[in-house]
């Protein structure tokens, strides 16, 4: 009976030390897991058509401009916007059901960047610790008129598409104001997925 008290009491101890590893090792790893670090992207939802005068959209399409949506981990290429602001906005059709109120013809939503979506070959996100690395990698690639696309680089002029719609000769940079979200301007590439993109005021948008 004293051999078996002993046997049992030996198992509970070996028993107690193993669980007593067990939590200093779950301990130790949930201390040192760290969060995934995550960048913001948009991606193309309309490509050029003649109804459109051959301009298209970048968009959010379910992006986070608040805590980024693709890991940095993840190679993609950069969106980059050659001769930003030169062209005057044409006609493109913007999507009125989906804004609110205040803004009667989608303007805000729809913006006008003024010149041309370029991507660049996929870049490691973490590789893009600031804005100044990224827009350094756009003229790199595209020359010193490109830089690289920010969530708010769109602009609009309220009531942009009643008329007289402003387009064209009614459009003017200098009433014109920021917009988000999407992105409307000429393309230069035939990329559909996911680019990245850089957001202003949210440091945790960014993979920087």
């Amino acid at each position: 009976m004293t051999s078996l008290k002993l046997a049992l009491s030996l198992l509970l101890l070996i028993s107690w030390a193993a669980g007593q590893n067990t939590a200093a090792v779950t301990a130790s790893l949930s201390t040192n897991v760290q969060p995934v670090n995550k960048g913001m992207t948009f991606q193309p939802t309309v490509f050029p058509t003649y109804e459109n005068s051959w301009a298209g959209r970048f968009s959010c399409n379910n992006c986070n401009p608040f805590e980024g949506d693709q890991p940095c981990t993840k190679a993609l290429p950069l969106l980059c916007i050659s001769n930003y602001k030169v062209a005057s906005r044409p006609f493109y059709t913007v999507a009125i059901e989906f804004t609110p109120f205040a803004i009667t013809d989608g303007g805000y939503y729809d913006p006008w960047v003024g010149g041309v979506f370029t991507t660049t070959l996929p870049i490691r996100g973490s590789d893009i610790s600031s804005y100044s690395i990224g827009d350094n990698l756009c003229k790199g690639y595209f020359g010193s008129n490109s830089r690289w696309a920010k969530f708010d680089d769109g602009y609009y002029m309220e009531y942009m598409n009643q008329l007289p719609r402003k387009t064209w000769s009614f459009w003017d940079w200098n009433k014109a104001k920021k917009g988000g979200w999407n992105m409307w301007g000429f393309f230069n590439l035939h990329y559909r997925g996911r680019a990245w993109v850089w957001i202003d005021n949210q440091p945790n948008g960014n993979c920087a």
